[in-house]
């Protein structure tokens, strides 16, 4: 029996990718390695009789559904129940395995849906998404469709967890008309919508922010001669000189640079930038107008965040020291706030107001200029 668990673990293609072909090229290896296995009950004397035709076939590794009450092809197979780890399915997953290996490189993030969508694909006509109740994921299901030789087949894989772990998995098929799948697809799409609207940030692989982020128009901004910045953003429509020698204001159409002078070099040097103006680009181009998924997207962020109110982290160290990113959400007022630290040891803050779903306003400055109010 040990060389039957280790051929099916084997034949798995160990792919996180899924979809109706997939599903049904496992299913005929499955058939195969089935005919290895001792059924360990009397299909004919267990079958229920509100459900003719459907055979109920127990095995150490789980049941199968199939419509003949012997070892069935694939083509017999209706749904396969596996509960232990002796069965590696089409996506490489076994009872036993966690979460993650569930999701693959989709996540759940905090939501207050009970159905969470994690992708969709017009494709093939397909889609996947969690369970979620106060305990977590408890479920995780996936949708494709593939053309039969008895016309369109539904394949749905399932995977139930408890407390983060895999303790079964189903695949069921079912006949479907395009129709079908699409108004499935459909309805996925617009609860995936839906749940995007209300995200602030969603899961991302970028980089921290980091010191060689502080830029404006493409340039270094903060801590630099004041004329490298000029030359960049052209020369200013104001000049206004700060009380009790705070420096010096710049003003332009949409935005303002404070100056500062440099006590160790006499030169005087950006101290900061706000910008109300979409025509002026900040680090990794964000802008004025942008939508925060996009603006949030430009940085790490660990995990997707919904607005819940408080503090929410996006990226680094929940203690806040520097670099860290995390979202402030007050009411209807919502502000990103990324921190890094300078060559010179200081700490920088970008911060974008939102408003309506889109970037109203973002600042770049020194962590000590922004406590006292730039």
């Amino acid at each position: 029996m040990c060389a039957l668990a280790a051929l099916l673990v084997c034949m798995s293609a160990r792919a996180l990718a899924y979809d109706g072909a997939a599903a049904w090229r496992w299913m005929e290896q499955f058939a195969q390695a089935l005919e290895a296995f001792v059924p360990l009950n009397d299909a004919e004397q267990t079958s229920d009789p509100a459900r003719a035709g459907q055979y109920l076939i127990e095995y150490e590794f789980g049941t199968v559904l199939a419509s003949v009450p012997e070892t069935p092809v694939a083509q017999e197979i209706l749904e396969i129940d596996v509960r232990t780890g002796q069965v590696t399915d089409c996506r490489g997953v076994r009872v036993g395995m966690g979460l993650e290996a569930a999701l693959g490189d989709a996540a759940v993030g905090a939501s207050d849906s009970a159905l969470v969508v994690l992708s969709t694909q017009e494709a093939d006509c397909g889609w996947s998404w969690a369970y979620v109740g106060e305990g977590g994921v408890y479920g995780v299901e996936y949708i494709a469709y593939a053309e039969r030789e008895r016309g369109l087949t539904e394949y749905t894989l399932t995977y139930v967890l408890e407390d983060g772990v895999i303790t079964a998995i189903r695949l069921k098929t079912a006949g479907a008309t395009p129709a079908q799948a699409q108004d499935g697809l459909k309805t996925a799409q617009e609860i995936q919508e839906k749940q995007n609207r209300e995200r602030i940030a969603l899961r991302n692989g970028e980089p921290v922010f980091s010191r060689s982020d502080l830029q404006v128009q493409g340039g270094a901004a903060l801590g630099v001669p004041v004329a490298s910045l000029i030359a960049r953003m052209g020369e200013p429509q104001e000049v206004q000189t700060l009380p009790q020698a705070q420096g010096r204001l710049l003003l332009y159409d949409g935005a303002a640079v404070r100056l500062a002078f440099n006590e160790a070099t006499g030169e005087e040097i950006v101290r900061g930038v706000s910008v109300r103006s979409a025509a002026i680009a900040g680090p990794r181009g964000l802008t004025v107008g942008m939508p925060v998924q996009t603006a949030a997207g430009l940085f790490a962020c660990e995990a997707d965040v919904t607005a819940r109110g408080g503090t929410l982290y996006l990226a680094g160290e929940a203690e806040g020291e520097a670099p860290y990113g995390e979202a402030v959400v007050s009411g209807t007022e919502l502000l990103l706030r990324y921190a890094c630290e300078t060559d010179g040891g200081e700490v920088a803050l970008l911060e974008a107001g939102i408003a309506d779903g889109t970037v109203a306003y973002w600042s770049l400055s020194y962590e000590a200029d922004a406590q006292g109010g730039m």
